[in-house]
């Protein structure tokens, strides 16, 4: 006999959606084994407190990653549910009563939905996050819901979520973007995104800034127009994150003490440094530039916008051409060109024209002529 399922869908869960468009699926990682075509599932949200049924499908089969996602559905996920056709109703905001929220329940293990956790004749905001197994009763009321005509409205607000990007399209903002707005902002830059209310990016020199700012500047210059709050969504499980950590930056609370990053030898074959005491401070801070991850990162997606592939600067070398692969790109390291860092402030922002795209090599025998202090040619 067919089961009814509650799932959970975030921002970007109906990004591209507007009012009344037929779902076209989900994506989720709990579906495999637990729900099963002929299932019908109802699509939930929480906002402000209030349960909000956006629609509902009847499963027409159900496939990991690997296999395809639905035609239209553009959110990454490990597993995806396909509607039968004609099955799928529309998109909308439909805020449920409370006497209706109160009285659905589920099979085994918690069978109602949390209330009142935070404040009172509010939804515990983390009450519907699993695939949860509905009672026939409860499903009939949620199938009921959907054909009331005074709940097929958008709720107060949701006019903002309307606007939201797809996640193609957030996914331009790349690394070398990222980093300018980052040095824009660190310049002074003005904005209207606000100062961060919960989380804080902080760049490679430590210094903190707005995760939102950050994210929507790079926005604005990969689409060529401004790009406000309402066009996306930030916090742990966004597009917005996932990609300034990409990116090469951490973010962490607000107020929150990063935890120290070691430094770890990238050239352990080499006499120990001590023999050579001044060069191997140089080549210490020299190194340490280099590893600034969210510098190396936008180097070679600039490096990629400007020339189309990674090869070594100094050599010339190709290296998917020389292994036949995609993945020799990975011998491409960055290399910090200025060789004078020893009179370099401590608070010097790199730039990425200071940065080399080197093979390992070449990487690797320039290292070695800092560490005897000889004179670099060919940078």
């Amino acid at each position: 006999m067919p089961s009814a399922f509650t799932i959970y869908w975030g921002a970007k869960g109906w990004q591209g959606y507007g009012l009344g468009d037929p779902l076209r699926g989900a994506g989720g990682s709990d579906f495999v084994g637990k729900v099963s075509p002929g299932d019908r599932v109802y699509a939930t949200n929480i906002a402000g407190g209030a349960l909000r049924l956006l629609g509902a499908f009847t499963v027409g089969k159900v496939t990991s990653a690997s296999e395809g996602r639905p035609p239209g559905v553009t959110w990454e996920a490990k597993e995806y549910l396909w509607p039968e056709d004609r099955s799928a109703t529309g998109f909308g905001f439909r805020e449920l009563p409370l006497d209706l929220v109160g009285s659905l329940r589920f099979e085994g293990g918690a069978d109602r939905v949390a209330m009142d956790r935070h404040a009172s004749g509010q939804v515990e905001r983390n009450a519907m996050r699993e695939v949860r197994r509905l009672t026939p009763a409860s499903a009939q009321l949620l199938e009921q819901a959907l054909s009331v005509a005074g709940l097929v409205t958008a709720a107060a607000g949701d006019r903002r979520s309307q606007e939201r990007l797809p996640a193609d399209l957030l996914k331009k903002a790349t690394p070398d973007l990222i980093f300018a707005s980052v040095m824009a902002l660190l310049d002074g830059a003005v904005h209207g995104f606000g100062e961060s209310t919960d989380y804080d990016l902080l760049t490679d020199e430590g210094r903190r800034l707005a995760p939102k700012a950050v994210f929507g500047m790079a926005l604005s210059r990969a689409l060529n127009r401004e790009i406000l709050p309402k066009h996306f969504s930030a916090g742990e499980d966004s597009v917005c994150f996932r990609l300034l950590r990409d990116a090469g930056y951490r973010i962490v609370p607000k107020g929150d003490a990063p935890a120290a990053v070691a430094d770890a030898d990238t050239d352990p074959d080499e006499t120990p440094p001590e023999v050579y005491p001044e060069g191997a401070k140089v080549l210490k801070q020299h190194v340490g530039r280099e590893r600034k991850p969210a510098a190396a990162r936008a180097k070679k997606a600039d490096f990629i916008r400007r020339h189309g592939r990674l090869f070594c600067e100094r050599c010339r070398t190709d290296p998917v051409e020389t292994f036949g692969s995609e993945h020799g790109d990975a011998c491409i390291e960055v290399h910090h060109a200025r060789v004078q860092i020893a009179d370099m402030p401590a608070d010097h922002t790199t730039q990425l024209e200071d940065l080399q795209c080197l093979c390992a090599n070449c990487h690797r025998f320039v290292h070695r002529l800092l560490r005897r202090g000889l004179p670099v040619s060919g940078e």
